[in-house]
């Protein structure tokens, strides 16, 4: 499929923050669906009931990993970091992490999941860890199962599947979180979304930014959410899109639409991108 054909017109929010609202794209830009059936080679393990937008994942442009800003380990312009492992239901996941330096208390942390083709890496290349601490947050990048380095991890759910709520929870008690922030760029929806929607849930904010299994989630799940959201997509990606009519159903949201960026929108404009997450995690303090 031409996806070509799939992309609307630009949405009018652009590039500017959004206040607490819906921006809805015209109904020209709503795609029915992106998706082909990927093949096995592609995707490791896909589920029988796996979603063709996972062809999306795969097919969308290439893009040269970001050039690293930081070396691992050590202190840095005020930031502490360090790497490691943690286990999480018997298996062994990477994280990368980066706080305030100088025994300055953080304000709350911010967990960082990552799409098919990425890893904890995108999150230190791109400069993402580094500011977030140099804003005062700790943030922790984790590498998902069988991807990154915790690629001897099996994955809880075949991809494209919802995976159950305990997974991310563990995660987050094994890292000693607290309330965190969680960012979840594409495939890494499988993994953040129960956990948002699941009772008694203990997120501080949400930041989804086209994730899959969108359409799993039933609209009294997504009414029933407390956490405040900041939706994110680039308007060039017709996933992001059509992942906005669900989780426009998120009673406190506001939306950042990334003129002229695609699916991983956050690498085409990484300015725009932690201008945007710093000013929503400054208003959840």
């Amino acid at each position: 499929m031409d996806l070509a054909a799939l992309i609307g017109p630009a949405a009018a929010c652009g590039h500017k923050r959004v206040p607490w609202s819906m921006a809805r794209p015209p109904r020209s830009a709503r795609p029915r669906s992106c998706f082909s059936a990927p093949s096995p080679s592609q995707i490791p393990r896909p589920g029988p009931h796996s979603p063709p937008a996972l062809a999306c994942l795969l097919s969308a442009r290439a893009h040269a990993a970001p050039q690293a800003l930081h070396q691992d380990g050590g202190s840095m312009a005020g930031v502490e970091q360090k790497e490691g492992t943690i286990q999480v239901q018997g298996q062994s996941l990477f994280f990368r992490e980066a706080r305030p330096g100088g025994g300055q208390a953080a304000r709350f942390s911010v967990l960082l999941l990552h799409g098919i083709r990425f890893s904890s890496e995108t999150w230190q290349n791109l400069g993402t860890l580094h500011r977030l601490a140099q804003a005062g947050y700790r943030a922790v990048a984790v590498d998902l199962p069988g991807l990154g380095r915790s690629k001897e991890a099996a994955a809880p759910a075949s991809i494209g599947e919802l995976v159950p709520s305990s997974f991310l929870a563990a995660v987050v008690d094994a890292l000693d979180l607290g309330p965190p922030v969680v960012i979840s760029p594409s495939l890494s929806g499988m993994y953040s979304l129960p956990f948002l929607t699941a009772p008694g849930s203990q997120l501080r904010g949400y930041v989804p930014v086209a994730p899959i299994c969108t359409d799993k989630i039933n609209a009294a799940d997504y009414a029933s959410v407390k956490t405040s959201a900041l939706i994110v997509y680039g308007d060039q990606d017709p996933m992001g899109q059509t992942s906005f009519e669900h989780l426009k159903q998120l009673p406190n949201h506001r939306v950042l639409v990334m003129e002229g960026a695609g699916h991983p929108c956050y690498l085409d404009k990484p300015e725009e991108w932690h201008t945007g997450l710093l000013d929503f995690l400054q208003g959840l303090a």
